[in-house]
């Protein structure tokens, strides 16, 4: 594999380029680089190394969609930084999180996905936000998307929380006032960076809450996942369409034509499946007909003369 180059975007303002402290990922070090402007971007690019590049538009820059190069994987650095969120606060809590309430500061992209995410968990989701307006927005479309409306509302000044996370911009947008909504044994956590003032941190640690920036290492697994799936994928072996003494034969999500035959893969197929029936399933087998038999025969008789 080439030297791998991170490289993202960030909707914080005047954070034209940063060099990040390397990223450890897959037992190696690799540069990883905060970029708002391709102007910077063009002074790191190499033809020898693989830019893993955000995908998402901010500031009206999307590097993967604007670099001019074909040494390129997209991914979306916000996305994994919900998922090292996510996964912070299961392991916290012992994987014991269903019904525990958890308070979100912020109304954007990853605040949104999280509340999601943990509201499928069976948590009660508390919303702030600087904007009352959004957060009514945010709070209204994850009611309509999750299977328990009734855990989730807008947050007020007399919650009762076992978890604290902010996704804003701002700095010290939590202050000290935060500290009351706070049980025993919560924990509350920065994605944003800077987002809790000084006297928040230092007396929720004198009452032993626990504080922490989110670790995005916590999502390494499945962004390695994800890296192999783009350079390893074989699942060209798997789907496609295609021909056998006149009987066609599909796999790998094809929707199949009324009557084709469906099989397991398409290279090296090891069994049929069964036949079509032209919306995205299979017939029964006592709506096979005589036809229905012989295309079966006649692709398993491939199968057997390949293997």
């Amino acid at each position: 594999m080439k030297n791998l180059v991170f490289v993202s975007t960030t909707s914080k303002k005047k954070m034209n380029y940063v060099k990040l402290p390397p990223k450890n990922f897959m037992n190696k070090t690799y540069e990883n680089f905060l970029i708002d402007d391709l102007k910077y971007f063009n002074e790191i690019s190499h033809d020898d190394k693989l830019f893993i590049l955000d995908c998402e538009k901010k500031q009206g820059v999307s590097l993967y969609d604007n670099a001019n190069m074909k040494n390129k994987i997209d991914y979306k650095p916000n996305d994994l930084t919900m998922e090292a969120a996510d996964l912070m606060l299961f392991d916290y809590f012992n994987r014991e999180i269903s019904n525990k309430t958890i308070g979100i500061y912020g109304t954007g992209n990853i605040a949104s996905k999280l509340a999601l995410r943990l509201a499928e968990r069976n948590c009660n989701i508390v919303l702030f936000g600087r904007n009352v307006n959004k957060v009514k927005v945010i709070v209204d479309f994850l009611k309509q998307v999750t299977f328990n409306p009734d855990k989730i509302h807008i947050g007020t000044m007399n919650e009762s929380l076992d978890a604290l996370v902010s996704f804003v911009s701002a700095e010290q947008v939590i202050t000290e006032e935060y500290l009351s909504l706070m049980n025993d044994g919560s924990i509350c956590l920065d994605g944003g960076i800077g987002n809790f003032s000084r006297d928040f941190i230092e007396n929720a640690l004198n009452q032993k809450i626990e504080v922490r920036r989110i670790d995005v290492r916590y999502s390494n697994d499945i962004l390695e996942g994800y890296i192999n799936s783009r350079l390893n994928n074989e699942f060209h072996q798997i789907i496609g369409r295609d021909e056998y003494k006149d009987v066609s034969y599909v796999a790998g999500g094809i929707i199949g034509r009324l009557n084709e035959v469906v099989v397991d893969r398409i290279q090296n197929p090891t069994k049929v499946i069964g036949i079509a029936n032209g919306i995205g399933g299979l017939k029964s087998k006592d709506e096979h007909d005589e036809s229905d038999i012989e295309r079966i025969n006649t692709i398993e008789e491939f199968i057997r003369e390949n293997s």
